[in-house]
């Protein structure tokens, strides 16, 4: 009998490290990510807006705070689920702007992880996640195993992301260069435009803008290369966003490709800026949102 209540005291005390470890890792990541306070303004993307934009920086000319919601991967699919994610906490009722990452390759399907559910694990508890998990997971194995066993939800990734968020940290650190042979191999990338990516995409700023908040299309620089080896699947791309800013009071286009596209200096690589672009970037970003939108009258 005795060897029972030890194992069961054994799970119990299992079950409450694992508790609070998770706890511990959700906290950081949602101080990393702004979604434990109230912002005016949200950043929605993969790793070209997180890399693109400095939020402490935003937060100090903007004067408001800012949610830098921006994961590695996520594609078009991920970042609506990201969306009503943030909508449905009760942060977002002070949310004036959202500033949603564009590209060339946002309506492409290859060359994401085909895996990013997975990034969203630690956000189970969540329904709008839990169900998205639910319906990515590869079996129910998958699903119940993250479900039950919280710290199981982290990798190596987000565990690091959760340590930045309780130090404060939202720095750049990509510190190198952009090589003339990455740039070269840049031009072989696909550039696509699939359907189900466009509606997604469509029906995202439609539920934005549903709520009267002002949505911003900020298109973060690539190196030339890539736009002169697809120029028709790039114009496509940029009629979509274009047709959306005409259509739609609330929503405005940003492209910064002309500027900076061939200063190969503020790259890190074909598609990512390095700590220097980032803050060319950003200061043109402040600069130009402070001509159009004002959120202090």
């Amino acid at each position: 009998m005795k060897k029972y209540v030890r194992i069961f005291c054994f799970l119990i005390a299992l079950g409450l490290l694992d508790w609070c470890v998770s706890t511990l890792l959700l906290r950081g990541l949602e101080r990393y990510f702004g979604l434990n306070e109230p912002a005016s303004i949200l950043l929605i993307g993969h790793s070209h807006l997180m890399l693109a934009l400095d939020k402490s920086e935003l937060e100090r000319h903007l004067h408001c705070q800012v949610a830098k919601y921006c994961r590695e991967g996520v594609n078009v699919h991920d970042r609506q689920k990201m969306v009503e994610h943030y909508f449905g906490l009760p942060q977002c009722s002070q949310l004036k702007v959202v500033v949603y990452g564009v590209d060339p390759f946002m309506f492409t399907g290859q060359g994401l992880s085909q895996n990013s559910y997975k990034l969203f694990y630690p956000f189970m508890d969540n329904p709008v996640m839990d169900d998205y998990v639910a319906s990515q997971a590869s079996g129910s194995w998958d699903y119940w195993q993250h479900k039950l066993l919280r710290c199981s939800r982290y990798s190596d990734a987000l565990v690091n992301s959760a340590l930045r968020g309780w130090l404060g940290n939202w720095s750049n650190f990509k510190t190198g260069n952009v090589s003339s042979q990455t740039i070269q191999s840049a031009r072989h990338r696909s550039i696509d435009l699939e359907p189900d990516l466009i509606e997604s995409f469509q029906e995202t700023i439609r539920q934005i803008t549903s709520r009267n908040i002002r949505v911003i299309l900020l298109n973060t620089p690539v190196v030339d290369a890539i736009q002169q080896a697809h120029p028709q699947e790039c114009a496509q791309v940029d009629r979509i966003l274009r047709q959306l800013e005409r259509d739609n009071p609330l929503v405005s286009y940003c492209d910064y490709n002309p500027l900076y596209a061939s200063r190969y200096d503020l790259f890190y690589d074909s598609i990512h800026l390095n700590q220097s672009g980032q803050r060319v970037v950003t200061q043109l970003f402040i600069r130009d949102f402070h001509k159009q939108l004002s959120l202090h009258p």
